[in-house]
């Protein structure tokens, strides 16, 4: 008998301890403090979003796309992502988000796991066709905003509201800055002649992708599935005079390079 108390107790300490850690990196906001919410998507991002198999959320993944033959390229920036824009309004119901990351691109070795097949494939890329390559790695850091935009329903389960979010409506915007202007003789400028050299490239790379369905629909996929797991009331704290069915509020800052 004392055995079955015990594997109880544990049970009970072990769902408890479980909850305790998810909740311990939810942050509250009241809706008028946009720098709070800002430190909330941190927050979500690192422990939540990118990842969290508690809540059984898969880990991103960053995207990686067949470039000729032996190499591949990734895009990444998501990890290091901010939020500098948010809103929800009523009627209709639609819950956004604006992200800014920096984007960066990499040509990396064609490793064990298969690079995805390009939205428009590479024709006679060199000197990258080769199968073992032996050249230097391309990289470019961009930059990247990302408008994501929800529609949702408000639902109440044992007392508690959650917002159920919807297919969400995409618009990236992937910048890769021109640098031509650059004096490609001149001896001082060197490094960013091969800079200049490199965003060519990673301008022509970006052109044979959908980045909205490849690169960033995975990760805004998870706010979907976080909203499913954790009340409203976790993420939003009510003034006395707010309820969450007609809540509304708007913030968004400048955007800024990085």
């Amino acid at each position: 008998m004392l055995a079955v108390l015990y594997v109880i107790l544990m049970c009970v300490v072990h769902i408890y301890g479980r909850g305790e850690r998810i909740d311990q990196h939810v942050i509250a906001c009241r809706s008028t403090d946009f720098d709070c919410f800002k430190r909330q998507y941190r927050s979500l991002r690192d422990n939540i979003l990118l990842g969290n198999e508690k809540l059984g959320i898969p880990a991103y993944e960053n995207y990686v796309f067949r470039y000729g033959k032996g190499t591949c390229v990734k895009l990444a920036g998501l990890e290091e992502s901010e939020l500098i824009g948010i809103s929800m309004q009523q009627h209709p119901n639609k819950f956004t988000m604006r992200l800014m990351l920096p984007l960066r691109i990499q040509q990396v070795k064609d490793s064990v796991k298969p690079c995805a097949k390009p939205e428009r494939e590479f024709v006679n890329v060199r000197p990258f066709s080769v199968v073992i390559y032996a050249g230097t790695l391309m990289r470019f850091t961009g930059n990247a905003t990302i408008s994501i935009a929800y529609p949702f329903k408000l639902k109440k389960k044992k007392g508690e509201f959650f917002m159920s979010l919807e297919d969400e409506d995409l618009d990236v915007i992937l910048d890769v800055p021109d640098l031509s202007h650059f004096d490609m003789a001149d001896e001082v400028e060197l490094f960013t002649a091969k800079l200049y050299e490199w965003s060519e490239w990673a301008y022509e790379v970006i052109q044979h992708i959908d980045a909205a369905q490849y690169f960033a629909l995975p990760y805004t996929s998870q706010m979907k599935k976080l909203m499913d797991h954790i009340a409203l009331r976790r993420l939003i704290s009510l003034y006395p005079e707010e309820s969450f069915m007609d809540l509304e509020f708007s913030f968004k800052t400048a955007s800024k390079g990085y």
